[in-house]
């Protein structure tokens, strides 16, 4: 368990590195990071992504995510809080 935690850590320490990074490097080539994120286009692409991971999710997923949730309560919540009440 404690392998599992250590490598997930590793990945979160690693991913802010590759941030720190990757700023360094849009900061050397005078890249002003504030003016591409409000950007119009920037803006336009993030709200198609958005709309699209939307539609995805409410259209495919939703559903059987419910269902999936639902199984979890019936089936694993449920007993283990009937464990704790005896």
């Amino acid at each position: 368990m404690i392998k599992i935690l250590k490598n997930k850590t590793a990945g979160l320490v690693k991913l802010i590195i590759i941030i720190i990074i990757a700023v360094a490097i849009l900061s050397y080539y005078n890249v002003d990071i504030k003016t591409f994120v409000t950007s119009e286009q920037f803006q336009r692409n993030m709200g198609y992504i958005w709309s699209f991971i939307k539609d995805v999710w409410f259209n495919y997923l939703a559903a059987p995510a419910q269902k999936g949730w639902e199984m979890f309560i019936d089936h694993v919540w449920v007993p283990f809080i009937h464990l704790f009440k005896k």
